[in-house]
């Protein structure tokens, strides 16, 4: 039927960073989760309610204007200030289909802004004092700026991001993540000028509004000098606390044709500068506007994908060496976004880390690919790749043990691959997690084996029973130094007792050489590429 609703997971248990609901047309609920809820500030969200109860509380939001808008099929977002906590959300609508939509609200950060205003007769020795204000005051300036249309008088935005603020509250505490953004919007106000407005934005943020100067030459050197300030340790009660920063840029008509704009293209340009490196800075340009709505785009893409079951899982085949037949597959996530294009999970599993969807997009793959191979044959096992995020909540090993028991797989022919950037992370707690882990009966494979610094010493820490050699290694088995290192590898997993598997095998000289060295086991695409589930029973 084109009018029935998708059946997806129910979500009222989808325990998400943001909030999720399905209704209808006229507005009543079908479905929603306890975060929608919580960001809402309203009693718990009961379906066949409508959704106008949960909202009218709500001064900023026009019930006739969201009546309207339910009935058209062209997606939208409407920004709301809650009364309760004067936070912020935003409201992201889709239609599903003709009679449903799918609404993603999300927390924003507080619309509280703290203003600096340089003191004209203050002296050099006297740093500016921070006094609060209110982000409108900001936006007047740049309302105000747009009524004059002279191209000779300069505008510009610099966005100052600091670096591992959140860190800061998590490891020192959020007295201490005061004090640094107190003494950051201290330094920053002590190198700007006179007729400058430094403003503290959404937490870990300042901007300085410059006006009257050369540009760019005045953002970038006032930029390089911010960097170079903000990478000084700060001193907080006896304790020395590091942080950095990156700067983006925005300049009126060099780039940018409205003053209105500046504040949105400095957030994109300093988006760009934390792609590089801690203490990057850039000025905005058109191409980057581009590239940001693709990031947004593939953002909202991205948490919609797993409700709207876009994701699949691929598997390749892992053949014994010894009776060439098929022990085990490694599970592969695939995204196909909009039933269109497929996304590379080089470009999708950092987005989805980045944005915390991991730990949801990771316990969906252990449970599906647990409820998969129960109906293989008992000898052929499921390797998953873990994200080092899903060590850090302490959650791991509730969902394995969740996935074991609701597929009824046999904790033994489960197997999680871990790289080692994962170890360097966390080691005690790492450690302690996997230990529990290779208890239950589960199988650990060091990923990636020899791209780090620390392989053999982990060897010597973690429970692994298998390493896997790297393609990269295998790829270039034709020049003697790799040969010697896959001949080295081979031997520490014999002398270990350890099993061996090499992956990216793709012709006959290299599966050859494996086999008369005592590799136990290959994947590559000699054996088969990655397929869909229905494919690989087949293959058995």
């Amino acid at each position: 039927m084109h009018n029935a609703i998708p059946q997806f997971q129910d979500i009222s248990q989808l325990h998400t960073g943001f909030g999720i609901a399905y209704i209808d047309t006229s507005g009543k609920i079908l479905s929603a989760n306890t975060a929608f809820t919580r960001l809402l500030h309203t009693q718990p969200v009961q379906p066949g309610h409508s959704i106008f109860e949960y909202v009218q509380h709500i001064r900023s939001v026009d019930v006739m204007h969201w009546q309207h808008t339910l009935t058209c099929p062209q997606a939208g977002t409407l920004e709301i200030a809650i009364p309760e906590d004067k936070s912020m959300i935003r409201l992201q609508w889709t239609a599903l289909n003709q009679d449903h939509r799918l609404i993603i609200a999300e927390s924003l950060p507080s619309d509280h802004t703290l203003l600096i205003q340089r003191n004209a007769d203050k002296t050099e020795n006297h740093e500016s004092q921070p006094t609060l204000g209110h982000r409108q005051q900001l936006h007047q300036i740049l309302a105000d700026w747009e009524t004059d249309q002279s191209e000779n008088r300069s505008l510009a935005v610099i966005l100052i991001g600091l670096s591992q603020f959140k860190k800061i509250n998590e490891t020192l505490g959020y007295d201490t993540g005061d004090q640094v953004l107190k003494l950051a919007g201290q330094r920053i106000a002590r190198v700007s000028r006179t007729d400058d407005f430094v403003t503290a934005l959404d937490g870990d943020k300042f901007i300085v509004l410059q006006t009257n100067q050369t540009q760019p030459a005045s953002v970038v050197t006032l930029a390089k000098r911010l960097l170079e300030l903000l990478q000084r340790p700060f001193l907080i009660n006896g304790r020395q606390v590091n942080t950095n920063a990156c700067v983006g840029m925005a300049i009126l008509h060099q780039g940018t044709d409205e003053a209105k704009n500046l504040i949105q293209h400095a957030e994109w340009a300093l988006a760009e500068a934390k792609k590089q490196a801690p203490g990057s800075h850039c000025i905005f340009e058109p191409g980057l506007e581009q590239r940001a709505l693709e990031q947004h785009n593939l953002e909202v893409g991205l948490r919609r994908a797993l409700l709207l079951q876009e994701f699949q899982l691929f598997y390749q085949p892992q053949i014994d060496m010894h009776n060439r037949k098929i022990v085990g597959c490694e599970a592969l996530l695939r995204w196909q976004k909009s039933g269109k294009d497929w996304i590379s999970p080089a470009q999708f599993i950092p987005l989805a880390e980045s944005m915390g969807e991991i730990h949801t997009i990771g316990k969906w793959v252990l449970q599906t690919a647990c409820h998969d191979a129960a109906r293989w044959p008992a000898n052929i096992r499921v390797a998953i790749n873990v994200s080092p995020l899903q060590f850090e909540d302490g959650s791991l090993i509730h969902h394995i043990q969740r996935a074991l028991h609701m597929s009824g797989l046999d904790p033994q022919r489960l197997e999680l691959e871990i790289t080692e950037g994962l170890l360097i992370r966390n080691i005690e707690k790492t450690l302690e997690q996997l230990w529990h882990i290779q208890n239950m009966g589960v199988t650990i494979a060091m990923d990636d084996f020899g791209t780090g610094f620390s392989s053999l010493n982990y060897l010597n820490s973690f429970p692994f029973s298998k390493i896997k050699i790297d393609q990269s290694f295998i790829r270039s088995l034709q020049t003697e130094k790799s040969r010697a290192l896959v001949q080295a590898i081979l031997s520490l997993g014999q002398a270990l007792n350890m099993d061996t598997l090499a992956e990216g095998v793709e012709t006959e000289e290299q599966l050859d050489y494996l086999a008369h060295n005592g590799c136990n086991a290959v994947q590559g695409y000699l054996i088969s590429k990655p397929v869909p589930v229905e494919k690989i029973l087949e293959l058995f």
